[in-house]
């Protein structure tokens, strides 16, 4: 942990001795580095996430046939090319290299490194507080990386399937309880994951949620390019108007 925090140093004076631009650095070179790996987990978890409303409207066309519906779920994620791992590696390698730069920043205060950047002591917790309310507000990149992740999750969930002009009142409400069922299954982990980042990041360094911000932004831009807006194409329109 030693080299890292060292290596961490020695960027840092590259910058100038600024440690944000550092983080930033960092934050977009980890992407970059494991592009690759990334480029696979992003296009399965497009897959995975076109694969939904295909794999809904199989459990209500065989709702009374269990075998019958394992047989074709197999059938339809074999020849889309699915492999459920492969959507795990981009997160993992996520946390892992969080967790890693968690550790050398908390080592990184004793080398007496300057952590102030644009304001913020990234050393210290993003957070603001109220004199009249006792406990602390998430600061802004906690903020800004809370919406980016609600963006990034959105992005990752299926649009629901349009209606068509010849459908039939029947194909209407099959597609009406489709869009019904993913903002049940789907839409409480895109909330979830946004409200647990202002309840736990705003405890960790400011450096660190400085990073995952920018990591996530830079995830965002790739993973637009590889499988587009997906489920947050509709919010686009809405804040177009």
């Amino acid at each position: 942990m030693n080299t890292l925090v060292n290596l961490l140093i020695a960027l840092t004076h590259l910058f100038g001795g600024n440690l944000g631009l550092s983080l930033i650095f960092i934050g977009i070179v980890s992407r970059v580095i494991f592009y690759p790996l990334l480029k696979s987990s992003y296009k399965h978890m497009a897959i995975q996430r076109d694969l939904k409303p295909k794999l809904d409207e199989l459990k209500k066309k065989y709702a009374n046939n269990k075998q019958k519906l394992n047989e074709e779920q197999a059938k339809l994620m074999l020849e889309s090319g699915f492999n459920p791992l492969a959507g795990c590696l981009a997160p993992l390698v996520q946390i892992i290299v969080a967790i890693f730069l968690f550790i050398a920043l908390r080592d990184l205060i004793k080398s007496g490194l300057s952590t102030e950047f644009l304001g913020w002591d990234l050393a210290k917790a993003d957070t603001f507080k109220i004199s009249s309310i006792s406990f602390a507000f998430p600061g802004l990149f906690v903020l800004i990386y809370a919406l980016l992740t609600f963006v990034q999750s959105k992005m990752m969930l299926p649009q629901s399937v349009p209606a068509m002009k010849g459908d039939t009142k029947s194909e209407l409400n099959k597609k009406e309880d489709l869009a019904d069922a993913l903002s049940a299954s789907q839409g409480q982990f895109v909330l979830l994951m946004p409200l647990l980042i202002l309840f736990t990041v705003r405890l960790l360094p400011a450096g660190l949620a400085l990073y995952l911000l920018v990591n996530t932004l830079t995830g965002i831009i790739l993973q637009y390019y590889i499988s587009g807006w997906g489920a947050f194409e509709p919010w686009l329109k809405v804040l177009k108007r």
